[in-house]
C-alpha cells in the first residue's frame, strides 16, 4: 500500500520546547507505544531504511545496517509497502490530529475533544480499540457527523439498535425489576486509529461502570475554552436539564453516573474534578453524594449511582447557561432556554427594585433623607423600613451585585 511519497515519512522527533509552548498531549513515538513490539519495530525500520536511504543508494547495504530483508528495504523505498503503523500515524497526521497538542484555534482540535467529552458521557470506545460508537438523538448524531465528514477522512455510520433489556435494582433488601425498551441511535466512527489517539489522551475503553474514569492533566491544565467545550458536550449528554418549578426558582440539576461499588471512590474523585472545572467558570455545586439504591448486574456486582448537584440559586443557573450551553443536545438546550426566559420574564421587577435602588442611593448622596426620598418618590409603604435599610445598613436589593448575570 503506497502512503505517499516515502521520502518524506519520517517519524516526528520533539525538540524540547519551552514553557510558552503547549503540552505535548500524544507524539508519534508515544502513539507508536501502542502497537505490538514486532510493529513497532518495523516502523522504526522503515524511518531508518528512509533516513539512510538518503546517503546510501544501496539496498543491500542498508538491509546489512538494520538486519531487515533486502526486499522489504527495497518495497519500503519504492513506496510499494508502508508498515501498519506508519500508515496509522500519517492518517492522523492527514487529519491534523498527530502530534496532538492543545490547539484552540484548531478545527480538528476541537472536535477532537468533543468526540473525546462524548466518550466520557453517552459514548464507547471499543475494548480492542477498533472504533468508536457515540449514542444520542438521531438529529444531534447527524449535526456531529456532518462536522466529522468536513473535517477528518474518517467513515461514519448512524445506525439504529434495539437492545431491550431488565435493570434490577436493590432497596433496602427489597428487589425491583424494570423492562427497558432499549432503542438507542448509534453514530459509529470506524476508526481504530482515532479509537487509539483518544485513549492515548486519556479516555476510557470498553465498560466505564467497571473501571476508574479520571479527566486527565492536560484537559485539567488547559484553556477555558478548551474545558467549557469537554463540559458543554459532557453536560448535553448526561446533565439534568434545569426546569422552573416555581415563578422565580430554578431545579437542582444533577451529574451522576453508576459505578460498581468496588469503584465508588474512583467516581467520586472524577466528580471532583468536573466540580473543579465548574468552579472555575463561578458556578456553585453540592458536595458528592451517593444513591442509596443499588443496580444488580449480569454480571453479580451491584453498582450505584454518585452525583452532585448544581446549585439551584437563580444567578448560578444563569451563569450555566451563558457559560456552558449543551452541545449536541438540541432538544435539551431549548427547553433549557425556554426556562430561562421564563425566568427572566418573571424577574421584572428584580430590575426595577435595581433601578429604585440606584435612585435612592443618588438622591441621598444629593443630601436628601429617607423620609424626604419616599414622600418624592410615592413609594408603597414596605419601602419606608427598606429604603432606611439601603441608605443605613448597607443592604442592597436581591441579586443587585449580580445583576450582569441577569443581562
Amino acid at each position: 500500500m503506497n502512503s505517499g511519497n516515502p521520502e518524506s515519512q519520517t517519524i516526528f522527533k520533539p525538540e524540547k520546547l519551552n514553557s510558552s509552548m503547549p503540552e505535548i498531549i500524544v507524539d508519534e513515538e508515544k502513539f507508536l507505544s501502542i502497537f505490538s513490539t514486532a510493529a513497532q519495530h518495523n516502523a522504526k525500520n522503515y524511518y531508518k531504511t528512509l533516513e539512510l536511504n538518503k546517503a546510501i543508494k544501496n539496498c543491500s547495504e542498508i538491509s546489512r545496517q538494520i538486519n531487515q530483508s533486502k526486499r522489504t528495504v527495497a518495497e519500503w523505498i519504492s513506496g510499494q509497502k508502508v508498515p501498519h503503523a506508519v500508515i496509522a500515524i500519517n492518517e492522523l497526521k492527514n487529519n491534523n490530529l498527530l502530534l496532538l497538542i492543545e490547539k484552540p484555534d484548531s478545527e480538528a482540535f476541537n472536535l477532537f475533544v468533543e468526540i473525546f467529552a462524548f466518550v466520557y458521557g453517552d459514548g464507547t470506545l471499543k475494548k480492542d480499540l477498533g472504533g468508536i460508537d457515540l449514542f444520542g438523538q438521531e438529529a444531534d448524531l447527524v449535526l456531529l457527523q456532518k462536522r466529522i465528514e468536513a473535517t477528518f477522512t474518517f467513515k461514519t455510520k448512524i445506525v439504529r439498535n434495539h437492545h431491550p433489556s431488565i435493570i434490577t435494582k436493590e432497596n433496602k433488601g427489597i428487589v425491583y425489576k424494570r423492562q427497558v425498551a432499549g432503542f438507542a441511535y448509534a453514530l459509529r466512527i470506524h476508526s481504530a486509529q482515532l479509537a487509539k489517539l483518544l485513549y492515548l489522551a486519556g479516555a476510557p475503553k470498553g465498560d466505564k461502570v467497571t473501571q476508574a474514569v479520571a479527566i486527565p492533566d492536560w484537559l485539567m491544565n488547559s484553556a477555558k475554552e478548551t474545558k467549557r467545550k469537554f463540559l458543554g458536550v459532557l453536560f448535553g449528554n448526561e446533565l439534568q436539564c434545569p426546569i422552573i418549578r416555581a415563578k422565580n426558582a430554578f431545579s437542582s440539576p444533577q451529574l451522576g453516573f453508576h459505578k460498581i461499588e468496588s469503584r465508588e471512590k474512583d467516581l467520586e474523585n472524577f466528580l471532583c474534578q468536573i466540580r473543579a472545572l465548574l468552579k472555575e467558570f463561578g458556578i456553585a455545586t453540592s458536595p458528592v453524594a451517593s444513591e442509596k439504591c443499588r443496580t444488580i448486574r449480569k454480571d453479580g456486582n451491584h453498582s450505584l449511582k454518585v452525583y452532585f448537584a448544581i446549585d439551584s440559586h437563580s444567578p448560578n443557573i444563569l451563569r450555566l447557561s451563558k457559560e456552558i450551553p449543551f452541545k449536541y443536545a438540541e432538544a435539551k438546550q431549548k427547553r433549557f432556554e425556554k426556562a430561562i426566559q421564563a425566568f427572566l420574564e418573571n424577574s421584572q421587577h428584580l430590575k426595577q427594585e435595581w433601578e429604585l435602588y440606584k435612585k435612592v442611593i443618588q438622591m441621598h448622596d444629593s443630601g436628601l433623607g429617607r423620609r424626604t426620598i419616599f414622600k418624592q418618590l410615592k413609594l408603597p409603604k414596605k419601602y419606608f423600613y427598606r429604603i432606611n435599610a439601603w441608605i443605613h445598613y448597607g443592604q442592597k436589593p436581591l441579586y443587585y451585585n449580580r445583576k450582569e448575570i441577569f443581562c
